[in-house]
């Protein structure tokens, strides 16, 4: 029998009637418990520093997400054991769907128009052209492929950023350093899905804002260290930047006394843009279980070196 070690969430149960529909002769416990630290896998999220290292029997970790970086900062994980991150479709949509509604706030005036139906106010302003706006999507890989192609679809000059050179229809695409400048000139939005690495971290700077069209709009669905906060306030405040949608921040959740929580331009979304699916991820999660018990690769694993 397999034990699955459980920690990072208060929804075990669901967890435990899903993979019970794709796997067979396994126990699903508390991480934390004595049956739990004897475990064959770990599937967690931010599990407590040091606790991994404490299983002598482990075998693989599974994330309950896609991101990884809590992992990589924890020095204690051991490294010679598979991490498999969460490529879930569902989530690939849900973010989509978040970054698409954000977008289109920003390009249609909907912060305008509410603050004019608070004023009983009717006063139209020249609405933005419908299509042709520059659109840059920074990490175009399982879930920024995707949102790339939707806002395509919806008739967005689209492009996108990768660490290496890939193929999407209707997406012009521009990779590594070199290709940086380039992507990032004149863009009207930007969108962050890119993954935490010492790359990535800071990216989002006064630099970076500066290489935009003027008056371009921020939104982060990455990490949070990617974004120099006082840079994004810097920025906003000379009008080099119109506003931003941030779902994720450098701490978490966001200090009540932060400067983000009342700035007029600024949305603050609380880390949900993309929230784990049980239903969708259980098959995923048990094909990686089958594939680490049986000795084989499994598929989404993590490359330690590249951090993701």
């Amino acid at each position: 029998m397999t034990t699955i070690g459980f920690y990072g969430s208060s929804k075990i149960d669901g967890w435990r009637t899903k993979l019970g529909r794709h796997l067979d002769d396994f126990t699903l416990v508390d991480l934390m418990s004595p049956e739990g630290q004897l475990a064959d896998i770990a599937l967690v999220w931010a599990p407590p520093k040091g606790e991994l290292a404490k299983m002598p029997n482990l075998r693989g970790i599974i994330m309950q997400g896609q991101g990884v970086d809590y992992m990589m900062r924890d020095q204690t994980v051991p490294r010679d054991v598979p991490l498999v991150r969460l490529v879930d479709p569902d989530m690939s949509n849900a973010l989509s769907h978040w970054a698409i509604l954000a977008a289109l706030d920003f390009w249609r005036d909907a912060a305008y128009y509410r603050d004019c139906q608070t004023s009983k106010t009717w006063q139209p302003i020249v609405q933005r052209p419908a299509s042709g706006a520059k659109i840059g999507i920074m990490g175009v890989g399982a879930i920024g492929g995707i949102m790339a192609q939707r806002f395509a679809a919806l008739g967005f000059d689209v492009r996108g950023w990768a660490r290496s050179m890939r193929q999407i229809d209707n997406v012009e695409i521009f990779a590594g350093h070199d290709g940086l400048a380039p992507f990032l000139d004149g863009l009207n939005i930007l969108v962050s899905v890119l993954p935490l690495t010492p790359a990535t971290t800071g990216i989002m700077n006064h630099q970076l804002f500066n290489q935009l069209a003027k008056g371009a709009y921020i939104i982060n669905g990455g990490r949070g260290p990617q974004l120099v906060e006082a840079d994004l306030l810097d920025a906003i405040g000379s009008g080099q930047i119109a506003g931003a949608a941030l779902d994720v921040f450098a701490i978490e959740p966001l200090p009540a006394d932060h400067a983000f929580w009342t700035h007029p331009k600024i949305t603050i979304w609380p880390h949900v843009a993309a929230q784990t699916n049980p239903n969708t991820a259980a098959m995923q999660v048990a094909a990686a279980i089958t594939a680490i018990m049986a000795g084989r690769e499994p598929e989404n694993r993590v490359d330690w070196a590249r951090g993701y």
